[in-house]
């Protein structure tokens, strides 16, 4: 999808992040991000330098782990070695980001709206912005769970109406119908 970096703007549990913060630093660092991206397409400055800066940006409210067990299923996952979890945490987090890397050059100048917050549940919020070029708007919904405490992590990321998370999840699941857990995790190395 040509627009699925952008939804992944929005791409550690250390940090906190309270429910009515979750509108103003987003709307925030949405605008850093386009800076970050103007910036470096002006300088010339590599994908990979500007991606860094984002990812530092975005990295502390993605939870890539719950993100990681809901793309593989909870049935496969509570099958595998702690080994196995956190070397699929780690290929999974760098496939999203691989994937986001790949991406930065579509950005056009289209402009990102946050366009508020929809409480789901009493831990369930879904952040709603969208992405505008002169012809056409494209929804992004960021799906945030409340975890401990007040803090709240972004667990999935709808694009168009459809979930990145369900989407991997899809995915993973015709694989290992087909190939070995041990042949998924060198076919994340292989894309990455």
């Amino acid at each position: 999808m040509k627009y699925i970096i952008l939804s992944l703007l929005l791409v550690a549990n250390l940090f906190a992040l309270s429910e009515n913060q979750i509108e103003p630093y987003m709307s925030k660092n949405i605008n850093l991000v386009v800076n970050i991206i103007k910036r470096g397409k002006e300088h010339n400055i590599s994908q990979e330098v500007t991606s860094q800066k984002i990812f530092k940006l975005f990295d502390p409210v993605f939870d890539y782990k719950l993100m990681s067990i809901l793309s593989l299923g909870t049935k496969v996952w509570r099958d595998l070695s702690a080994e196995q979890k956190e070397e699929f945490v780690k290929k999974f987090t760098r496939r999203l980001k691989d994937s986001y890397k790949s991406k930065l050059d579509m950005y056009n100048g289209q402009k990102i709206d946050v366009e508020g917050i929809k409480k789901i549940r009493k831990n369930r919020i879904h952040l709603l912005s969208s992405i505008k070029d002169k012809k056409q708007k494209f929804d992004i919904v960021y799906k945030f769970y409340k975890a401990k405490g007040d803090n709240w992590y972004i667990y999935d990321v709808d694009v168009l109406g459809v979930s990145i998370i369900q989407t991997y999840r899809s995915q993973f699941s015709d694989e290992l119908k087909k190939i070995s857990f041990q042949e998924l995790l060198k076919k994340l190395d292989k894309k990455s």
